[in-house]
């Protein structure tokens, strides 16, 4: 018996198998825990960041609509003054003009500084009655302008109008602020509404710009205000410091140590960044910081920062210097921008580490467990195997006794061991069961293929012949040949005939083809067809005789009335002639049309079908047709045929 190699034993194979699976599964446990528990971190992290940024996206929003609202209703009721009209065209008491020619309002102490406005008007412009009249309509907004300020949203109310008159509210000293000959109608704040930039006449927001009056980066809500000839009669406009913006929502919004916050227009101009702060010192400064020229940015970040400034909402993972960044980004759509969130996504990562000491400690259990698992196939398993393998090999040389040996012995075994052992005395039991049964297919088989009329064989590609049921003459190895090479090009059946000694037999060659589509054998089959073709011919003779007796049908039935007619003319001219020599040619006549008239009836009754039934005949009819159907071939021959 060949001697089995130990690195190839099915338990050492096992046990090796059983410890590679346990440690593994010890690694592979463990990163599944740390990698799960990273998963959780990261989604519930996404799932924050996305309702604080929709959160706030929607406090922002909902703040620049108020403000938007409140803007658009001073709009309305300021057109609603000048409809209104009929103001006093010359200047209040509580005005005055400044040494500097510029025209601003007296301070009242009994108001707070919410309840009264200040004005400022340019030393470039008219004092007109027009202007005056402009003076005494706006205060008119005092009080509304006193209610809007109780929202802290707004830090101040005020208008301009085409005459650069500005009137704002809370009251502060506007000649410290303003040059004498500043011109109002110029800034970011009014230019914006006008008829040029603002044709729909909707609320409108401007760029962010350094406040005139010290509050800082502002940004202004511009309603414009027509009067009853659709002129632009001036804006109304309503501040909101950026810094209470960010002191409210991004101060203290804790961001880790790798968080950074946008806030940014749909062009990618910046209105808030974590790393950036006020650097503009002149009042009427637009910021023009734009996110995509400010810094150097990756084409991914890039990418997703076009996707962000272009509207809705998402998440996004992109690489970064540090590995990934997770940007979470929200449209403010009030506002028309868009409030975005960055974040290194190793923030999220879970702190735990991979403990070595208890993974080792681990792996030094499953090692012993797996000595104590080996020890038990070695005695339960691997013993017991060796013996069912020199059984086996003892079988397979015709001893026979080892089964019986084995019931002799007895012993308690595995319930997998006990049935091996059942199964070879089964095979034992069943080989010569099965030998008998192939040897009494295979005289069946025999038995068939020599029932069989014709030749059946199975011949290879070379041409030998691997089974025959008998010779037959009309397959030759010529044929064989020439039947190989034609299937290897076609691949497909056919058959041809061939002419043996007078017999005709007919060759079927059927391809065996593999899997792969190479030919592997040819089954032919060779029969002989020469009583199938005259049978054949004989039908078709009988098919032509059959046609022969329809047309000899249709010309008796023709040739019948013609000869009826002469028949007729010879009665009439017998009656008529009583000469002697024309009584001769009438018989003659008569007698023609008789013999014309019998030929008829015979072809007549050749033609007629058979009705399947037995019945007596004439043998002297059945006669006369038969010489008449052979007449040509009689004369031809020059036979004499004697009808007495």
């Amino acid at each position: 018996m060949k001697r089995v190699k130990f690195r190839k034993s099915l338990v050492m194979n096992i046990i090796a198998v059983f410890l590679v699976f346990n440690i593994l599964s010890i690694l592979l446990f463990t990163y599944y825990v740390m990698a799960e528990e990273e998963n959780k971190s990261l989604e519930y992290a996404r799932n924050s960041l996305r309702e604080i940024v929709e959160e706030k996206s929607e406090l922002i929003s909902i703040r620049f609509q108020q403000i938007e609202n409140q803007a658009q209703m001073l709009g309305i009721w300021t057109e609603k003054l000048l409809q209104k009209g009929g103001y006093d065209q010359v200047l209040p008491d509580d005005y005055v003009f400044e040494e500097d020619g510029t025209i601003s309002r007296k301070r009242d102490e009994d108001k707070s500084v919410q309840e009264q406005s200040n004005i400022i008007v340019s030393r470039t412009v008219e004092k007109s009655p027009e202007l005056m009249e402009q003076i005494n309509l706006t205060e008119e907004l005092d009080r509304a302008f006193a209610q809007i300020l109780e929202n802290e949203d707004v830090t101040w109310a005020y208008i301009v109008t085409r005459d650069n008159l500005l009137r704002c509210s809370p009251y502060r000293s506007l000649n410290s602020v303003f040059q004498s000959d500043h011109d109002q109608i110029r800034d970011i704040f009014y230019t914006t509404a006008d008829e040029e930039n603002n044709p729909e006449r909707k609320p409108v927001w401007t760029k962010p710009y350094a406040d005139y009056l010290g509050t800082g980066r502002t940004m202004t809500c511009s309603q414009p205000v027509y009067d009853s000839d659709d002129q632009l009669y001036g804006v109304i406009c309503l501040d909101l410091s950026i810094k209470n913006i960010e002191s409210e929502y991004f101060e203290d919004f804790s961001l880790g140590k790798s968080g950074k916050a946008y806030w940014l227009d749909k062009s990618g101009n910046i209105l808030y960044h974590t790393d950036y702060s006020d650097d503009a010192e002149n009042g009427g400064q637009v910021y023009e910081k734009n996110i995509f020229e400010e810094e150097e940015i990756s084409e991914e970040k890039e990418e997703v920062l076009q996707k962000a400034v272009a509207g809705g909402e998402g998440i996004e993972i992109i690489p970064s210097d540090e590995g990934r960044s997770l940007i979470v980004y929200e449209e403010v759509k009030a506002a028309d921008s868009v409030l975005i969130i960055e974040i290194d996504m190793d923030e999220f990562r879970s702190q735990k580490t991979f403990d070595l000491k208890k993974a080792g400690l681990l792996i030094v259990i499953d090692l012993l467990l797996g000595g104590a698992f080996a020890l038990i196939l070695y005695f339960r398993f691997s013993l017991p195997m060796r013996k069912l393998v020199r059984g086996a090999d003892r079988i397979s040389k015709g001893d026979y006794g080892y089964i019986k040996e084995e019931e002799s012995k007895g012993g308690e075994d595995y319930y997998e061991i006990a049935q091996l052992k059942q199964a070879f005395k089964s095979m034992n039991d069943s080989i010569e069961g099965y030998t008998e049964t192939l040897l009494d297919r295979n005289r069946e088989i025999s038995t068939i293929l020599e029932t069989i009329e014709g030749t059946l064989m199975i011949v290879d590609v070379n041409g030998l012949i691997r089974v025959r049921s008998k010779a037959s003459p009309g397959v030759h190895q010529e044929d064989i040949d020439r039947a190989i090479e034609q299937i290897k090009e076609q691949r497909t059946a056919f058959s041809e005939q061939t002419v043996v000694s007078g017999e005709v037999y007919r060759n079927r060659y059927y391809p065996i083809i593999k899997e792969d589509g190479r030919v592997d054998k040819i089954v032919v089959f060779s029969e002989c067809i020469t009583k199938n073709i005259l049978m054949e011919k004989e039908v078709q003779q009988l098919e032509k005789m059959a046609g022969i007796g329809q047309l000899s049908a249709a010309i008796v039935h023709e040739l019948k009335n013609a000869l009826a007619l002469i028949k007729g003319a010879a009665y009439i001219l017998q009656i008529i002639d009583d000469g002697e020599k024309g009584k001769k040619e009438v018989d003659t006549i008569m007698k023609a049309v008789e013999e014309a008239e019998n030929v008829m009836a015979t072809l007549l009754d050749f033609s007629r079908k058979d009705s399947g039934k037995r019945e007596m005949i004439s043998l002297a009819s059945m006669i006369s047709q038969i010489l008449l159907l052979s007449k040509k071939e009689i004369i031809g021959r020059n036979i004499q045929v004697d009808t007495r």
